[in-house]
């Protein structure tokens, strides 16, 4: 019986583990990267289909203070970031408690919608949310995506 627990206990685990989307830390001075996630996205590359939306949860432990933080979104073509819009790019819009204090751990949620005029391309997507009183990173990830239609 108990080793059945135990098996079970594992399965549940592993599960909640693929449930994250790989990422790289591109450079996070002011905070560390807990958790990402992309809807429909737990092997890279995460395929982008055009027209569809796509939700995004990013948790940050702070490590500054800051009043508030911006979340920048951009893809990355051949070295040059192109920008993408998310709407709200205010975090403290999107889930963020703000005045953020160091040690604060936020869930940050916004959502990409794929247009259906971007071209089918593989890229990078880089990801900020910038500490504003600070100017540097709470978090910046990237990982790779391809858009198709």
């Amino acid at each position: 019986m108990f080793l059945l627990v135990i098996l079970g206990l594992l399965c549940c685990s592993s599960n909640l583990v693929w449930s994250a989307t790989p990422f790289k830390d591109c450079g996070s001075p002011s905070g560390t990267i807990q958790a990402f996630e992309v809807t429909d996205c737990t092997t890279v590359p995460c395929k982008f289909i055009k027209g569809h939306t796509y939700s995004m949860n990013l948790t940050v432990q702070a490590k500054a203070p800051s009043a508030t933080a911006t979340v920048a979104l951009h893809g990355i073509i051949g070295g040059i970031p192109v920008p993408f819009p998310i709407g709200e790019p205010n975090a403290c819009k999107l889930g963020a408690k703000c005045p953020i204090a160091s040690g604060d751990a936020n869930v940050v949620s916004f959502s990409l919608p794929v247009l259906s005029s971007y071209p089918a391309i593989s890229l990078y997507v880089k990801i900020e949310l910038v500490a504003d009183d600070q100017k540097n990173d709470y978090a910046c990830l990237q990982f790779p995506a391809t858009i198709t239609s």
